[in-house]
């Protein structure tokens, strides 16, 4: 990929000094040509998205003020377009699909030397999404495991039309209305689903949906 122009810059998000110059130094050492910011914490990242457009960032997740998740959002809100990458020490799957969900497109982890990290981003440049391999091979056992997966939740064929049109975002009366249910009838199953699958929230419901192959990843 080609930067947007001669004075692109990137965006390094980490609260750890020694890490946050680090991965400077990786992101310098793959693209000499960018231009880098740095911020500490969520409320500067964001502030820094605010006043300026940036080409790459390499963003952790566990931010002291809040999350991580947050700036990944907020970049992909621009039209201009951020090459996100998340750099963090989470090595799980609610992590790594929220990420990719909030509009991540790498996802790799920082106990890596500063060689892999390096050739993970130069591989940007040839439409190689930067990803561990730890990342890749959860990838690979979810979309691999998606039969097995929903077999063993054991939702009732009602219960899988629900968890459908709430994982895809439809409020409780528009899926009863689709699905000719009253609202109250949905609202069982909401709570019936929620207790099968061990989620509290919305965001978690449709990360469940995902991986049970249900609904596909946007």
């Amino acid at each position: 990929m080609m930067w947007s122009s001669d004075e692109a810059s990137a965006l390094v998000v980490e609260d750890n000094p020694d890490t946050r110059q680090w991965l400077v130094s990786c992101v310098k050492s793959a693209f000499p040509e960018l231009r880098v910011e740095v911020a500490a914490d969520l409320a500067t990242a964001l502030e820094l998205i605010d006043g300026r457009l940036f080409d790459l960032a390499l963003v952790d997740l566990g931010l002291p003020d809040g999350s991580g998740m947050d700036v990944i959002r907020a970049l992909n809100r621009q039209e201009h377009t951020c090459y996100v990458v998340v750099a963090t020490i989470y090595d799980d799957d609610k992590n790594l699909f929220s990420a990719l969900k909030a509009g991540a497109r790498g996802y790799i982890l920082k106990d890596q030397d500063q060689d892999r990290i390096v050739g993970y981003l130069k591989g940007i440049k040839k439409n190689q999404p930067p990803m561990s391999a730890a990342s890749s091979q959860r990838l690979i056992d979810h979309f691999n495991n998606k039969g097995s997966a929903l077999s063993q939740v054991n939702l009732t064929p009602r219960e899988i039309d629900v968890l459908c049109l709430i994982g895809k975002g439809y409020s409780v009366d528009v899926a009863a209305s689709m699905l000719a249910l009253s609202a109250d009838t949905v609202k069982g199953y909401v709570k019936s689903i929620y207790a099968k699958l061990g989620v509290s929230n919305r965001s978690e419901v449709t990360l469940e949906a995902i991986r049970l192959g249900i609904i596909e990843a946007d």
